[in-house]
């Protein structure tokens, strides 16, 4: 019985081993391919995180003031640790489709954010994109102008801080943009929707936006950007048709330089200095920005700004001594960063903001000038 046993198993596992083998090798290949289709469908996924905390130290404290910065895009409370942006981010990037979500948390995105507002200050950017050809793509959903090259995110800036330029820029629109790649030097595109910067107040108008990068060398980027519409209320009699210009010159002539410079012009009807309000208001406004790096993980950048807005259709009016004019400033900013690791950085900050014609823009409208020091460090990765 034992050998008739033995001969019985021998013959089994001759007659069956192949299909079993066969079915094991299909059971493998089935997992595989499983896990090549769930690995290319998330392979195109990027998700990211960011923090960002700082501290804004005044150097006049016996300045009455209501804590709050005036005209800062971030670093807006005085005298406590306070989170500028806690964000998550997700991207997708395939052939023929792209996405972008950021939301976020935080005192930036709180700045300027009226109650009926409330849901554009979590929302910093939400779009999705499609490859129309080789070159050319479109995207629709709420994303930023390119107008400007400064941030909310001080992680964007080589100064923590934003120039008051960059506050009154235009923001971000809910529309559709077209983007063109005319050859490794040039891209060009349009964008077109309805404006949504809440210094400039939600508009029903639709706006439009061109843009123009031009790279003549590896190292250097030249870059024309605009916007143009009604920046009036749907319900407003009279119309405000503005017209914002900006250039913007990026200059790396070594791994350790670099140079920036921009200047903003813009022009808008009906929005003169009474008695005409009828005639066309002018504003100008830029800066330059120099950046060394040294020591490996440390860099030292300066900046010297100015914004001249003599109308006020941006800024608004200010009063003094019986003369009504709008803003006109001038500041000065010096920044040391250390970077500790590529995703991290701690900054330390000195910035003094001037408004000319004795406008009392600070400290509770009591001073025309502005002395801070400011403390940020913060955490990216993606």
């Amino acid at each position: 019985m034992n050998r008739l046993n033995i001969l019985f198993f021998i013959t089994l596992n001759v007659c069956f081993s192949p299909v079993l083998t066969f079915a094991q090798d299909k059971s493998d290949t089935l997992t595989e391919e499983l896990k090549t289709s769930v690995f290319n469908d998330f392979k195109h996924f990027k998700i990211g995180f960011y923090v960002d905390a700082y501290l804004n130290m005044e150097l006049n404290h016996n300045r009455d003031t209501t804590k709050i910065v005036p005209l800062f895009s971030n670093c807006t409370m005085t005298d406590q640790i306070r989170l500028n942006v806690a964000a998550f981010e997700m991207y997708y990037d395939a052939e023929k489709v792209r996405g972008k979500m950021q939301l976020q948390y935080g005192d930036a995105p709180n700045l300027l954010a009226a109650q009926d507002k409330q849901w554009i200050k979590n929302i910093r950017q939400a779009s999705i994109g499609f490859r129309i050809s080789k070159n050319s793509w479109t995207d629709i959903g709420f994303m930023f102008t390119p107008v400007g090259s400064e941030s909310a995110w001080p992680v964007f800036n080589q100064i923590s801080t934003a120039s008051v330029c960059a506050y009154f820029e235009p923001g971000a629109i809910l529309g559709i943009t077209f983007s063109y790649k005319f050859s490794d030097k040039v891209n060009a595109g349009f964008m077109a929707g309805s404006p949504y910067s809440l210094a400039y107040e939600q508009s029903s108008h639709v706006n439009g936006v061109f843009f123009i990068n031009y790279m003549p060398l590896k190292n250097l980027t030249i870059s024309y950007n605009n916007m143009f519409g009604n920046q009036a209320l749907r319900i407003g009699e009279i119309d405000n048709n503005l017209l914002y210009n900006d250039i913007l010159i990026s200059y790396t002539p070594n791994e350790n330089v670099s140079l920036v410079g921009q200047f903003d012009f813009a022009f808008q009807t009906n929005s003169g200095m009474a008695p005409d309000t009828n005639k066309i208001a002018s504003m100008c406004s830029g800066w330059l920005q120099c950046r060394y790096s040294f020591l490996k993980h440390f860099s030292i950048t300066g900046r010297y700004e100015y914004f001249y807005d003599p109308d006020g259709f941006l800024s608004g009016k200010y009063t003094y001594k019986g003369k009504t004019t709008g803003l006109s400033d001038t500041g000065l900013g010096i920044s040391i960063e250390y970077k500790p690791v590529k995703i991290a950085y701690i900054r330390m900050e000195y910035k003094f903001l001037h408004a000319n014609n004795g406008n009392n823009v600070y400290y509770s409208n009591t001073c025309d000038y502005l002395n801070l020091i400011i403390f940020t460090t913060g955490v990216r990765f993606y």
